[in-house]
């Protein structure tokens, strides 16, 4: 009976520590995937990715921020 509860609680804790781990990983992924690829494009390519995220509700701030600097300097 001892080994049953010990071995659910092994279960439980792993799953929930996994959990956390995946999530923690794909949010970091998707962060950095997102600020090396914006930065790299040209001034008309970020205006098309950002347009198309905003509509969508997508549009990290960040992006807009470097769309607005970019503005800003070509004037």
């Amino acid at each position: 009976m001892k080994i049953n509860k010990i071995l659910k609680r092994i279960v439980t804790l792993s799953l929930i520590t996994g959990s956390i781990m995946y999530v923690t990983g794909l949010v970091q992924f998707e962060k950095t995937l997102v600020e090396k690829s914006y930065q790299d494009m040209s001034l008309t390519q970020l205006q098309e990715k950002v347009e198309t995220l905003s509509q969508n509700g997508d549009l990290p701030f960040d992006m807009g921020m470097e769309l607005m600097g970019r503005w800003t300097q070509k004037s």
